[in-house]
């Protein structure tokens, strides 16, 4: 957000063109979705209610957005992006990483349909 308000493009903010702002509403929005099937599996595991479903979507979609959205976030940032300087390549490997650890996607996937259609 901050590069986004800060970085000039035709002497204006980055931030100031509609192309822009659909991507951070659009950005948020899914990382807000994540979020919120993420607390949703951990208050149901919390209070013993667990549901395998719901946590192998949760993984699977916030997993999803969290490459996603740093690949966007690293579109907004340009050249720069790639920059040891900026925190967005990082993220982005991180968020990589994340498909994999504990279970890949296309691992979240089974589980997803087993859960739905039972084990055929």
């Amino acid at each position: 957000v901050k590069h986004v308000r800060s970085r000039k493009q035709f002497g204006r903010p980055l931030g100031a063109f509609q192309a822009t702002q659909f991507k951070v509403a659009e950005m948020a929005t899914k990382i807000e979705v994540a979020r919120n099937m993420v607390y949703k599996s951990a208050w149901l595991l919390d209070n013993g209610m667990a549901d395998t479903k719901l946590t192998a979507m949760a993984k699977l979609f916030a997993c999803h957005v969290a490459v996603s959205v740093v690949d966007e976030a690293l579109q907004l940032h340009g050249g720069y992006g790639y920059f040891n300087d900026y925190d967005i390549e990082r993220f982005y490997r991180a968020a990589k990483v994340l498909e994999i650890y504990e279970g890949t996607k296309e691992v979240e996937k089974i589980i997803i349909s087993r859960e739905i259609l039972g084990k055929l």
